[in-house]
Order: structure tokens, then sequence, then C-alpha cells
């Protein structure tokens, strides 16, 4: 039959596998970005610290966005998911190197975000990009396909 996806298919899954929570998926990633940018870009005064190794929180910070994205995201779309996410942690660095509120360009952090960005791919590229539709079936939120 000529059956219509019941919502916008996301990471290759459509008609009745399709996320049924994607608007809030979206949500959080942007949430994520949101934090990730004002924790990197905030005089260093105003951030936390995490007491943890600078660069792994660099390349934790990158893991999860892309990570995240890479669930949402159709697959076809990971070089240019790739790419954003590196320019975004290049542009970090530039904007950290010229706003003068104490923080450093380091071309270590950015490489640290690549890493965090590839070890995502990793994931990702093993299967693990299926994991909100995983999510929303362990919540009950959606049909197990035929």
């Amino acid at each position: 039959m000529n059956e219509r996806p019941s919502r916008i298919p996301l990471a290759g899954v459509t008609g009745a596998a399709a996320l049924r929570l994607a608007t809030l998926w979206w949500l959080i990633g942007w949430a994520m970005v949101a934090v990730i940018t004002y924790g990197t870009l905030a005089p260093a005064q105003y951030v936390p610290d995490l007491h943890l190794w600078d660069k792994l929180e660099h390349a934790t910070a990158f893991f999860g966005m892309t990570f995240w994205f890479g669930g949402l995201a159709r697959r076809r779309r990971y070089p240019l998911l790739a790419l954003v996410m590196a320019l975004f942690g290049a542009g970090i660095e530039i904007a950290q190197g010229t706003m003068g509120f104490g923080r450093d360009m380091d071309v270590w952090d950015w490489v640290a975000d690549c890493v965090g960005i590839a070890s995502a791919f990793i994931l990702l590229g093993v299967g693990l990009w299926r994991w909100p539709a995983w999510l929303e079936r362990l919540l009950g939120l959606q049909r197990e396909s035929a």
C-alpha cells in the first residue's frame, strides 16, 4: 500500500518507526549547543571548573553533541555534521583568542574537539545511530517495526 510516514523521517527511520519525540530530541541537542557555547565563551570566572583535564572536557563536549545530532540527522548528512562540528570548535577557539575574557586560543583544544567528533562517528558507524529510536522503544513510545 502507499502509506505515508506518520512522522518526519529522521536517521533513516520512516513510517511506524519514526521518532515521536523528534522535536524534543532536537531541542535538547540545541540546548546542549547553547550550554557548551556559553561554557566556552563566557569569562572564566563565570564558568564552573569541572576539575577535569581540559582536553578531555573538549573531547567529551564534542563527542556528546556529535553523537546526539548523529542520532537525529540522516546518515547521508554525516559529512556535513562532521564539518559543522569541526568548524564550531575552530570558531570557539578563534573567539576565545579574540574576546579578551581571560580565555586563550589553543589549537590542541580544537584537536581534542575533533577527537571527540571522530569518536562519536565511530560509535555511530557501528550502529548506535539508532539510539533515539531505541530510547523511545524502551520508554514504550514507539511500535516495534515489522
